[in-house]
């Protein structure tokens, strides 16, 4: 599904340095935090990945998805910062990175993890994505950050959720006060599931027979993005932006996994928090 402008909460970015990325508005107006979903765009990546591969976890040339990290984080204006990475597994286990405890490393891998959570300024926290979706998160009365990935296996298992409940616990967050933005990914219109699949979501979501659309041969049309906005709803969340973007569709601009047969590139989902500035006058931002 490709947006309808007048709605979608993510904004497309042409950098000066030739790349194209996504930010949220209703985050970045705040001043103090940045955001940003890659695209394919702008990048020194060849063939498959091209070309702005943000995932070392390819067989891109490392090289090449390094330049490809630098163009976006030139693009944002960011330097001088530390790095979180996840070893993603499906999974909803969720990571918390205290202000007063950060590891020594300029780059932090985190073993296991599919979601990230700070209180902590200068650390980009990322995830990657290649029809999975990001969830991004920001209370900006604790000022709080957090990303996860929730493919089916993570929404099934409500990492969206999990996250809330740990920046509850973590850093003492109240979820009417936490902003959330369920980011591009595939879409109802391109997520062709089993039984199997809307079985597993029956054993821990209730409402999951008002999120497909049944078809022939036992296959369902699968809206992870709603399932991932009423968990949201159910944590709490009283703000919550959805993207409208699907990465299979969209191929010019998105790398899609389900769409190139799982031979493809990843985007990047990141935030980082900063001490408050304006908006930098080398974007342009279009939509």
């Amino acid at each position: 599904m490709r947006p309808d402008d007048n709605r979608e909460p993510f904004s497309v970015v042409n950098s000066i340095n030739g790349i194209s990325y996504l930010r949220i508005p209703e985050f970045e107006r705040y001043g103090n935090v940045k955001t940003f979903f890659t695209t394919r765009i702008g990048g020194v990546s060849t063939g498959e990945f091209s070309s702005l591969n943000y995932g070392g976890n390819t067989t891109d040339n490392p090289d090449n998805v390094t330049e490809n990290r630098k163009r976006i984080f030139s693009a944002l204006g960011i330097s001088g910062f530390k790095q979180v990475y996840l070893n993603q597994v499906h999974g909803c286990n969720v990571y918390c990175i205290k202000a007063d405890a950060i590891p020594s490393t300029e780059e932090i891998i985190i073993p296991d993890a599919d979601g990230i959570i700070t209180d902590s300024e200068n650390l980009l926290i990322t995830t990657l994505h290649a029809d999975c979706l990001p969830l991004f998160f920001y209370d900006s009365e604790k000022n709080v950050i957090a990303v996860s990935h929730a493919g089916w296996r993570g929404t099934a298992k409500r990492i969206g959720e999990i996250t809330i409940r740990k920046m509850q616990d973590v850093f003492g967050c109240v979820p009417e006060n936490i902003t959330a933005a369920v980011g591009p990914g595939i879409g109802k219109c391109c997520f062709e599931v089993g039984a199997d699949v809307i079985e597993e979501f029956s054993k821990s979501f209730n409402r999951i027979d008002t999120c497909y659309e049944k078809k022939s041969g036992g296959k369902y049309m699968l809206d992870l993005k709603k399932i991932n906005m009423l968990q949201l709803t159910d944590a709490g969340v009283k703000n919550i932006l959805v993207s409208n973007y699907c990465t299979k569709c969209y191929e010019e601009l998105f790398f899609s996994y389900r769409r190139d047969g799982g031979r493809t590139g990843r985007m990047g989902a990141g935030m980082i928090l900063t001490e408050k500035q304006t908006d930098s006058s080398a974007l342009r931002e279009s939509i």
